[in-house]
């Protein structure tokens, strides 16, 4: 199968790349200027066409690109929809011969947000609350317009691992042991009894590595570990396998209010892998101990 990942820089684009290590790799993408990354998308998918005709087979294309947070304002995370759609409609112009999926990943805290009663499935009523969840929502929507081609819908929950990119104000545990490395505060804006279902990041690449080469599997999915925790819990066992105490500051941020308390999540098919919590907490701190050691 050719395989394409959009995102393949990002935590799990990364991951996406390891499942897929023969996958198109294509021209770096100028996320940081709209114009010219819709340039970049459109010279990509050219050669990516090229390369499908040239040796023909089922091809896969998965959007893990993203720069916008919870926090992201209405303009950042517009200016992310209009690149989104303009790739798809490239795509809908410029379709690869021959069967092929686009695999969207979205985001399930974005989306189910302000739902009501969790744990959510992909059956439940979406709500967003944020800006963020809507663009994650307005997304998926243009997905769905795509034409001749199978279209799958991944919403992931929260993700950690090696490669978190620290300069977002999200990825809690990398934060925290980063935190606890450097001992520096860290601020924390929502409750301590705010439950998160918290998956391993080679864990959902894995996922959808298996489900998007599967025409059995649904084409709507929650990707997530089904195993949920408060954030308590979270800095409770992280602070455990980092054995120091990290310093924790509480404090009030305008993400808050894109934030639903109560975030578990029932994962529509098992995860062909399964790294326990704290295997995965430890991946965090060598990949934050290497990045210290080569600042």
């Amino acid at each position: 199968m050719h395989t394409w990942v959009i995102g393949s820089s990002g935590l799990l684009g990364g991951a996406l790349i390891q499942e897929f290590p023969e996958a198109f790799r294509g021209s770096p993408i100028n996320w940081a200027d709209a114009s010219q990354s819709v340039r970049d998308l459109s010279e990509n998918l050219l050669a990516f066409r090229a390369l499908v005709s040239a040796n023909p087979q089922p091809w896969l294309i998965v959007w893990a690109a993203g720069q916008a947070t919870v926090s992201s304002d209405k303009e950042t995370c517009h200016r992310e929809l209009e690149v989104f759609t303009e790739f798809i409609g490239m795509l809908n112009d410029q379709l690869p011969e021959g069967p092929g999926t686009f695999f969207l990943t979205s985001s399930a805290g974005g989306v189910y947000a302000g739902s009501g009663q969790a744990p959510f499935s992909a059956s439940s009523p979406v709500t967003p609350l944020s800006e963020y969840g809507s663009l994650k929502l307005q997304q998926e929507t243009a997905a769905t317009k795509l034409a001749g081609v199978r279209v799958m819908i991944g919403r992931v929950s929260n993700l950690y691992g090696p490669g978190q990119d620290l300069n977002k104000l999200q990825g809690l545990v990398s934060r925290l042991v980063k935190a606890g490395l450097d001992k520096e505060t860290i601020n924390i804006f929502v409750p301590l009894d705010t439950i998160r279902d918290f998956i391993f990041v080679q864990d959902a690449a894995a996922t959808i590595a298996q489900v998007s080469q599967d025409l059995g599997s649904p084409d709507l999915l929650v990707i997530a570990s089904g195993e949920p925790k408060s954030l308590g819990t979270v800095i409770a066992q992280v602070q455990d396998v980092l054995r120091i105490k990290i310093p924790i500051a509480y404090g009030v941020h305008n993400s808050g209010s894109g934030q639903a308390s109560d975030l578990r999540m029932t994962p529509t098919v098992l995860s062909p892998r399964s790294t326990p919590f704290p295997v995965g907490v430890k991946s965090v701190i060598s990949d934050l101990l290497d990045r210290l050691q080569n600042q």
